[in-house]
């Protein structure tokens, strides 16, 4: 039996792997995070308003959804249940607009770079390949859709109790489409290699094998290194925030049929000894949230085919998180529509009481899958506030019962190289795991 010990590279944050062989197989991965920063522990005390200005700062990545989810925590917890549309609608834009961003640096400068180390693809090498260049500037340039409505990007605080801080203007909107439109053309003709018509048809069809581009090149890799049928976990999915219009909040288990989500099941144990990540289950199990649980939920036709084919694979997961960006990019488009019909009404309520009381709950989809912050008022001050992630779910240890999502997924796999690069399928995040 040999013990393996990798710090790992290209983290959010900081991480290492400890792996256990037997005969040439990993019999037993863990996953190890050793930082704690204690943002829960930080908010006790504060007024409940500091929290908008603290969670976005839980993570340099997904900090618009940590803001998306607190906000809407406190309007809870203050009872507020309507806001203007116009606020709501923006809420989503930005959203949803990092996601784009996050999902594109993933691919490009997280996922593509390990198989340099199997075949020499200068196109994808950091800083001089054409491919990663060239998606470190359309993902810079998508973040100014964010900086346009929000003031900043990153760490944004322009969502309040209530509405937004911004008011935007008609041609702030026209710049926000523009730059959409920019990042749509990048999908088509960089990561799918197709027009639009003959995507749509390829997309409805199921017909993954003729995927060109950047994704195409992508599964030909997987095929050519054996990496179609590697990093399968448990084949059980979750999507909590409800994404876009096509997913509601719910769940799949394995070769089951959809239940609807509900947060009261949601339960985070303690830690085991290795590691400051608390495991998170749903009705006691382990669940895998994300791009791939969104796409299997909402029956995305390109995904179901590659599902039924290769599972919930390293190959599937990376191809469920690219592929999603044209459902996103396509509801940012209409949303930026619908919020012409709003731009000249109020962008926040008003007035927000300080000396309130109450618990309040929210449950929004980041990129990584679903996210809860739970918050506890008294008396204008946070009492109490647990924030889940969706690197929990999916990267978190394992319990008295069952391994984590990614910890199964890494068993039985032949080297380390191979290890890494199902981890990283998951987007490794040491800072929103532990934060």
């Amino acid at each position: 039996m040999k013990i393996e010990k990798k710090v790992l590279a290209r983290v959010e944050g900081g991480a290492s792997l400890k792996l256990e062989w037997e005969r040439g197989k990993i019999k037993d991965a863990k996953i190890i995070f050793n930082e704690f920063r204690g943002i829960e522990k930080i908010l006790r005390g504060k007024p409940f308003m500091d929290a908008l200005v603290i969670n976005p700062r839980v993570c340099g990545i997904c900090g618009h959804a940590h803001l998306i989810a607190t906000v809407k925590a406190l309007e809870n917890a203050l009872g507020i249940e309507e806001i203007p549309k116009k606020a709501e609608v923006l809420r989503r834009i930005t959203r949803l607009t990092e996601i784009l961003q996050n999902h594109v640096k993933w691919f490009y400068l997280f996922i593509m770079p390990d198989f340099l180390k199997l075949k020499n693809l200068h196109e994808y090498r950091p800083f001089s390949g054409r491919a990663w260049r060239e998606a470190v500037r359309i993902t810079s340039e998508v973040v100014k859709v964010i900086a346009i409505f929000s003031g900043q990007w990153p760490h944004s605080s322009y969502a309040i109790p209530g509405g937004i801080t911004s008011n935007p203007s008609e041609e702030d909107v026209f710049r926000a489409k523009a730059l959409i439109k920019k990042f749509k053309e990048f999908f088509l003709s960089r990561i799918v290699g197709l027009e639009e018509e003959e995507f749509r048809k390829v997309r409805k069809g199921g017909n993954y094998e003729k995927l060109g581009g950047d994704i195409g090149k992508f599964l030909e890799l997987c095929y050519e290194f054996s990496l179609t049928g590697v990093g399968r976990s448990y084949g059980r999915f979750i999507s909590g925030g409800g994404f876009i219009d096509t997913l509601k909040p719910s769940y799949k288990r394995e070769k089951g049929r959809r239940f609807k989500f509900s947060p009261k099941f949601v339960k985070v144990l303690n830690p085991p000894p290795y590691t400051f990540s608390r495991p998170v289950r749903y009705k006691g199990l382990p669940y895998e949230t994300g791009p791939l649980a969104r796409q299997v939920l909402c029956r995305n036709p390109l995904i179901e085919g590659l599902f039924l084919k290769f599972g919930d694979s390293f190959a599937v997961r990376v191809s469920a998180r690219i592929l999603e960006l044209w459902e996103i990019l396509e509801k940012v488009e209409e949303l930026l529509t619908e919020l012409l019909r709003y731009i000249d009404e109020p962008s926040s309520m008003g007035d927000i009481p300080r000396e309130v009381s109450g618990s309040g709950i929210s449950v929004v989809e980041a990129a990584r899958g679903t996210l809860i912050h739970k918050v506890e008022i008294n008396k204008g001050r946070i009492l109490n506030y647990e924030i889940i992630t969706p690197s929990q779910w999916n990267l978190g240890p394992r319990c008295e019962r069952y391994l984590g999502v990614a910890e199964k997924a890494m068993l039985g796999l032949d080297s380390s190289l191979k290890a890494e690069m199902v981890l990283r399928s998951f987007d490794l995040c040491s800072v929103c795991t532990t934060h």
